[in-house]
């Protein structure tokens, strides 16, 4: 047997998420300067004033714990998306929803369907409960391969989560798309929606998966956050839609109680308030994306197509020196860690001076010969 005997032969099979450098880890080195962090997804912009504000004037209150189902927020995200508050479940960020779902609804002998890559949550998750992953290859493009989804689809299955627009490709699913998931999962399967950067595509013209998700009769979630586009990822906090007060009441029953820092609830209801700025750090970041994507094919690297805050590219050899080259310059990237794609790197789109200086380290400026090579 490998490993103690408290540890599960499921929990030993998953690797620990620690070792990625942070803004906070960082900081504690004193060899590292100025480092470039675009590797986490984070928006590069501080949070809005008003939230600063709001923390400050919150803080004498953290000796109290604050509301396991936050009602002011909820209903604000109600009013946003037309969902009643009382099918809202507000999380430790969206992928502590995510986590819920496989906890709510799989046991041994279940099996989840999924894309990949994609967000890992989904199979560790299954993985946890003793249930099958049956991951679903994406197109070539970095879409979900809604087919292969339904296909994959069979008596054991609980779940099928889909993700749009796709991290770590950065991908939306079409209308088309979605109406096939909707109408093509069946009514006794929980299907999941993973819309962590919907707000970023809603923003070039993209009408995200809600309008579709409501033409369907059997249950669905669909899961967004704050981290990205409202500038709170060290607050945590995002929330799942679900297609009923059955549902919601089901994540909540798996849920920690008090799973939610107060301070982050009022964090999340003061951004919210201040729509403006973040449409402002939006708009900068999907300018930014466009000249970061056209600099990388000038520089031979294929990039896919992405209506999110990062974007990909094929490096065509293995990524682990192109990882381990900027970071040696203090510039951060990720690699996919998915087998069958080691040539593919994920850029988070960072300041103009940030990605700048990445995409004269990926020219060679600072080494004999391309870092990629």
């Amino acid at each position: 047997m490998d490993g103690p005997r408290f540890l599960s032969a499921r929990v030993r099979g998953l690797s620990a998420f620690s070792g990625v450098p942070t803004s906070a880890s960082l900081a504690r080195d004193p060899s590292s300067v100025s480092p470039v962090l675009l590797h986490l997804n984070e928006c590069p912009y501080p949070p809005s004033p008003r939230v600063v504000d709001a923390i400050g004037k919150a803080a004498a209150g953290v000796n109290r714990y604050g509301d396991p189902r936050p009602d002011d927020l909820a209903a604000a995200l109600s009013r946003r998306t037309g969902v009643p508050a009382s099918n809202i479940v507000v999380g430790n960020g969206s992928d502590e929803v995510l986590a819920l779902v496989p906890m709510m609804a799989l046991n041994p002998g279940d099996s989840a369907v999924m894309p990949t890559p994609s967000f890992p949550r989904y199979r560790i998750g299954t993985t946890i409960m003793g249930a099958q992953p049956r991951m679903v290859r994406n197109l070539p493009d970095g879409r979900n391969d809604v087919s292969g989804l339904l296909a994959a689809i069979d008596a054991s299955t609980k779940v099928v989560f889909a993700c749009t627009p796709n991290n770590p490709s950065g991908a939306p699913l079409a209308r088309a798309d979605l109406d096939a998931l909707v109408h093509g999962v069946p009514d006794d399967v929980l299907l999941v929606m993973d819309e962590a950067y919907f707000e970023f595509d809603a923003a070039e013209g993209g009408e995200g998966a809600l309008s579709a998700l409501r033409e369907r009769r059997g249950p669905w979630l669909s899961t967004r956050t704050l981290s990205k586009a409202y500038a709170l990822a060290g607050l945590r906090i995002g929330y799942g839609l679900a297609s009923s007060e059955e549902l919601a009441l089901g994540l909540v029953r798996v849920k920690l109680n008090f799973n939610l820092s107060s301070l982050s609830v009022v964090a999340a209801m003061a951004a919210l308030e201040d729509e403006a700025y973040a449409q402002f750090c939006m708009a900068r970041t999907i300018a930014e994306r466009a000249r970061v994507a056209a600099a990388l094919r000038a520089l031979g690297y294929p990039t896919l197509p992405s209506r999110a805050n990062f974007l990909s590219f094929d490096c065509r050899v293995n990524s682990l020196p192109l990882i381990l080259g900027l970071a040696k310059q203090g510039v951060f990237i990720r690699e996919w860690r998915d087998p069958g794609f080691e040539t593919y790197v994920r850029m988070t789109i960072g300041l103009p001076q940030e990605n700048d200086r990445t995409l004269q380290l990926l020219s060679g400026v600072f080494a004999q010969a391309p870092v990629c090579a």
